[in-house]
């Protein structure tokens, strides 16, 4: 059972067996990329702790998924995480039986440098977080796992006494919301947030590699990839 290996340009290599795209996809259309100011962050510093650093890269995130009223925002950094930041909506009009729901990853990155720029290092760990986590949508049995993950947790990081890992919503919503999941349907989209990325400045390299991403989670599993980034 050898391990499959997946290059930047979408070739892959299976043991001795290595197989070329047949079609090379065009670059990341680098409108679609969207821009934050990360002025009031520290691009090198990535997670925020159990201090909650207010000047990380998550905790930058969180605040601005905060304005955009989600049902449960959820940090699942560390060891064995789905991804850096979950973010939950009930869909409909009556959230206690939802039409959808759709589920949001986010994962970040720190900065290789100091300002940011066309760095491929800083695309390449973070495209490769998004791609492996889009297995969480294998099948609806392993969407609704993830909200079993996110409960156990939680459970872990109260048992040693650490801050709550629910920056939104509350450990009962989240239970209820894994039984909703059983019937309800479930979607997922899938961000990178890496402030060391230009937008302006973008590299060829770099939006080929976010084109291979994309063209992964769309032919896999049909899942919308977005970017953040700096201007």
């Amino acid at each position: 059972n050898p391990p499959v290996i997946w290059f930047a340009d979408g070739s892959n290599l299976e043991g001795n067996e290595y197989t070329e795209l047949k079609n090379h996809q065009p670059p990341f259309n680098a409108e679609k990329i969207t821009i934050l100011d990360w002025s009031d962050t520290d691009i090198r510093k990535e997670a925020q702790g159990a201090a909650k650093d207010a000047d990380s890269i998550q905790a930058k995130l969180i605040r601005e998924l905060r304005a955009q009223n989600h049902d449960m925002i959820i940090d699942d950094h560390s060891k064995g995480e789905a991804a850096d930041i979950v973010a939950i909506r009930l869909i409909g009009d009556d959230k206690t039986n939802p039409t959808e729901i759709a589920l949001e990853f986010y994962h970040c990155k720190r900065s290789g440098g100091p300002q940011s720029g066309a760095r491929l290092d800083d695309l390449y760990e973070v495209c490769g977080q998004a791609q492996k986590s889009v297995l969480w949508a294998f099948s609806h049995e392993k969407s609704t796992d993830l909200f079993t993950h996110l409960l156990r947790r939680e459970a872990a990081r109260r048992d040693t006494s650490g801050p709550s890992r629910l920056e939104v919503g509350s450990h009962e919503l989240l239970v209820t919301i894994r039984e909703m999941s059983l019937s309800c349907p479930i979607s997922l989209k899938i961000f990178i947030a890496q402030p060391g990325f230009s937008k302006s400045q973008a590299s060829r390299e770099q939006l080929e590699l976010l084109s291979v991403t994309e063209n992964y989670l769309m032919e896999t599993y049909r899942k919308s990839f977005g970017i953040i980034a700096s201007a």
